[in-house]
């Protein structure tokens, strides 16, 4: 019996059908079986319009009458062009691939004051730019009767004049309040120096100071009065502009060498591999280990939305608990076959295939080079090879925005 027959007796078995009905249901099924290209495809009625801008044509300039001026004829939002030194360059990406914008700092709308410590330095940490919090430091002082003898608004020095203790009248102390730009964006450190002197001796007014402070007690509880001060008020201070210059550039920035994405850390050598050492296990990083004196680690990234399980798993309790990540093959393993020196500057693409020895190794490099303060961060497979410049991107990206 052929399929069209054995359809017919189906049918004609049920409940007879009207020709009407029949009709509608054929028409039904015609529409269900064409729908999608109907209605969704390329050619459809809600197909998909996002690319639609490629094909939009340049409407020529405007051209004026002879005679007359041009000088203010000109782009409102003139687009610049992407340039081999600019993060989002990508050589090798599509025609169309539009790179991402810089990114800022994360939880911008919220303003935060937290109290770092790395080692045995201590700062302030505040999510407002430079410009903004000067003159609420000097406010501060202000309230305090702590008198000011030198402010330096281009280096972002405040120092005070000196000043007794009611609870220790043995000494004359001072400070001196160091306001840089922070590693983030739109971010601003405060640094904090005591000194003291004994009463015997007479203070003079330029006196050199010292690297660290001369009692770190006196450091804490300056820098404590002053956290707890910026935390509790609402910025209505105003901006300095004067101060928006404050400590240069940004201590982290990504740009781009060789055609290869990288990140440069304007940092001592302690705090950059602290701060590295700190970003490398958070947003979906896992370390695997680390060898700061070869400037390596070797971690892991899984996205973290991915990593979550669907509702399938969910509703049977399955994957909750997932295993952390391993690597068959130690970091000590992948030093003996990684490229080094000149040629880890220059190497080749990552091809994970056609590694012969150490097959199959996870995960990814974070390989530290330069010197102190200038230190150059790079993102590369187990083997020292170049990742595709849109991957060293993204994982550039999640790194320096957990760097403290």
């Amino acid at each position: 019996m052929s399929p069209i027959k054995a359809m017919t007796i189906t049918t004609t078995s049920l409940v007879p059908i009207k020709r009407p009905l029949l009709a509608l249901l054929i028409a039904s099924l015609t529409i269900s079986l064409s729908g999608c290209g109907m209605f969704f495809g390329d050619e459809g009625v809600f197909r998909n319009r996002e690319g639609d801008y490629v094909k939009a044509d340049n409407i020529p300039p405007l051209v004026l009458p002879a005679g007359k001026k041009s000088e203010t004829m000109g782009e409102l939002y003139p687009i610049p062009k992407i340039t081999a030194t600019d993060f989002g360059y990508d050589p090798t990406a599509d025609d169309y691939e539009i790179p991402r914008p810089m990114p800022l700092s994360a939880n911008l709308e919220q303003e935060n004051v937290k109290i770092q410590r790395v080692g045995s330095e201590s700062w302030i940490l505040l999510n407002a730019a430079p410009g903004e919090v000067w003159p609420r430091i000097r406010n501060f002082l202000n309230v305090n009767t702590l008198a000011v003898s030198k402010a330096d608004i281009g280096k972002g020095i405040i120092e005070t004049s000196w000043l007794q203790f009611k609870t220790d009248l043995s000494t004359y102390d001072r400070y001196r309040l160091q306001i840089d730009q922070g590693v983030q964006p739109e971010t601003t450190e405060i640094h904090i120096t005591h000194m003291s002197v004994p009463v015997a001796e007479k203070p003079a007014p330029d006196m050199g100071w010292p690297r660290r402070s001369v009692n770190p007690e006196r450091e804490k509880w300056m820098l404590d009065e002053l956290a707890a001060t910026l935390a509790s008020e609402t910025a209505e201070g105003g901006t300095s502009l004067l101060a928006q210059a404050i400590g240069g550039s940004v201590k982290a920035n990504l740009g781009v060498a060789g055609n290869e994405p990288l990140m440069t850390i304007k940092l001592d050598r302690q705090r950059a591999f602290a701060t590295l050492t700190y970003a490398a296990k958070r947003d979906g990083f896992t370390t695997f280990d680390t060898d700061t004196e070869a400037g390596l680690f070797y971690v892991h990234y899984l996205d973290p939305e991915e990593a979550k399980p669907g509702w399938f798993k969910r509703t049977f309790r399955i994957g909750l608990n997932p295993k952390a990540p391993t690597s068959p093959y130690t970091l000590a393993q992948l030093k003996t076959n990684m490229l080094t020196g000149d040629a880890l500057e220059k190497a080749p693409r990552s091809d994970r295939d056609e590694e012969k020895i150490l097959p199959d190794a996870p995960g990814y490099l974070i390989v530290v080079t330069g010197k102190e303060g200038n230190f150059v961060v790079r993102v590369r497979d187990p083997y020292g090879k170049r990742l595709t410049p849109h991957e060293a991107r993204e994982l550039l990206t999640i790194l320096r925005r957990n760097l403290i």
